[in-house]
Order: C-alpha cells, then sequence, then structure tokens
C-alpha cells in the first residue's frame, strides 16, 4: 500500500475536480471556500468535513458564483482533526468512483492539509486536484492554537501563513499509519478537543457515527446521471 503512495509512476495532471473537499473550521472559512470553489470548480460536487456551515448555507454561498452547476453539497461530521478531516471520508469517496478530489480549506493550514490530503487519498488511488485556499483570518503561529484576528497585518509576514513543521509532521506520521495499519489516532483528540468527539459521536454513543453511505451514494448517482463527469 505504502509503495503505491511513494513510488507511483509520473503521470499526466490529475482530472478536474469531481468533489471539493472543504475542511471545517470556522463559519467565515467554510463560506469563502464554497463561493471559491464554485468558482475554480463550478462542476464539482462539494462536501464538507464536520464544519460550522449547514447544506443549505453552503450550497447559497457556493451558488452565489454565476456558472456554479447545481450539484450535490453534503456534509459530513464524523472527523474531529485533519486527519480524519480525511479518513472518514475517503473510501466513501472511492466507493462512490470519485477519480479526482480538490482540498478546500485556510491558507494557513493548506500545507498541513495538502500533505496529509495526497498521503491518504492517494493511498485510495484518488488523485489530488488543485487546491482552493482562501484567507480567511485565521492565523495559526507556533503550532499553538487558532487565532481569529479583524486585521492580519498586525503579525509580521512570516507568522501570517505559517503553521508549526512538527505539526505537519505529525499528521503526516499519523496519515502513513493510517495507510499502513488503519490507525489514525483520532481518538487522542478525546484529551485535547473533547467537544470535538462530542460532535462526531454517533446515535450509539461511540466515538464515531457507524460508517454511512450517504456520500457513496450521492456522489455514485450524480457520477451515473453525468456521463462525461470525468472528463469535464
Amino acid at each position: 500500500m505504502l509503495s503505491e503512495v511513494f513510488c507511483r509512476p509520473p503521470s499526466d495532471p490529475p482530472p478536474p475536480a469531481q468533489v471539493v473537499l472543504l475542511l471545517g473550521g470556522s463559519l467565515r472559512r467554510e463560506l469563502l471556500c464554497a463561493a471559491a470553489a464554485g468558482r475554480r470548480c463550478p462542476r464539482a460536487a462539494l462536501l464538507l468535513s464536520s464544519g460550522c456551515a449547514d447544506a443549505a448555507e453552503l450550497a447559497a454561498a457556493r451558488a452565489s458564483c454565476a456558472g456554479a452547476a447545481d450539484v450535490p453539497v453534503l456534509v459530513d461530521c464524523r472527523a474531529v482533526d485533519t486527519v480524519t478531516n480525511f479518513t472518514s471520508v475517503v473510501e466513501d469517496l472511492a466507493a462512490g468512483g470519485v477519480a479526482s478530489v480538490s482540498i478546500a480549506t485556510d491558507r494557513s493550514h493548506a500545507r498541513r492539509a495538502a500533505w496529509v490530503g495526497s498521503l491518504i487519498l492517494c493511498s485510495q488511488g484518488i488523485a489530488v486536484a488543485e487546491p482552493i485556499s482562501v484567507d480567511s483570518g485565521e492565523v495559526r503561529r507556533s503550532g499553538a492554537g487558532l487565532l481569529r484576528l479583524k486585521s492580519r497585518s498586525a503579525l509580521p509576514r512570516r507568522q501570517v501563513l505559517c503553521e508549526s513543521a512538527l505539526r505537519t509532521l505529525r499528521d503526516c506520521l499519523r496519515a502513513l499509519l493510517w495507510v499502513a495499519c488503519g490507525w489514525h489516532l483520532g481518538w487522542l483528540n478525546s484529551l485535547r478537543h473533547p467537544s470535538r468527539v462530542g460532535v462526531a459521536r454517533g446515535t450509539e454513543g461511540r466515538m464515531f457515527a457507524p460508517r454511512c453511505r450517504v456520500a457513496e451514494r450521492a456522489f455514485a448517482r450524480w457520477i451515473a446521471d453525468v456521463p462525461n463527469a470525468r472528463e469535464r
């Protein structure tokens, strides 16, 4: 499995994204990413992983862009962190026939998301299309937490778009562990972020909701209805 990630032969650029995977954060970030997805990937479905916005808010933000097609807008609440943003949905995406995914997040989070997403998505045969990043005013500094500022100019430029390399390395190691063994260690967030785990609990009170096939069925139906979806 790891050889598929690291030893893949050179290939053509990935096809246009069929799905935009929006990593949950602040409501502002999610709405900005939805609007950017409507501009950049007007024919791609939109999937929010554990965010603040609901499907109606995302659809409205996306529809504000001229030319955005009417495609599925879905919300999945199983993730508790960046790694599980991908591990919680990647198998559903693969089973639904999705071949190419674009990752949408805040610019300060984009590097870590790109590394983790590439490892996990490519391990399941899903290409990573050109990412979408927005400037939502979220600033990550020194790897410790998230600062929400009205103006980013108050910080030196070297701190504005900086996220700790240690956090990126940590999550890449977790992603590789998931690829090799199926363990994402998301349960460790119960120690630091119990509120996140509470949101992600299933109806049976378990750490993560039972596997749902909502995304798989929606994407499979959408692709079946659009014969040339992969070529668009």
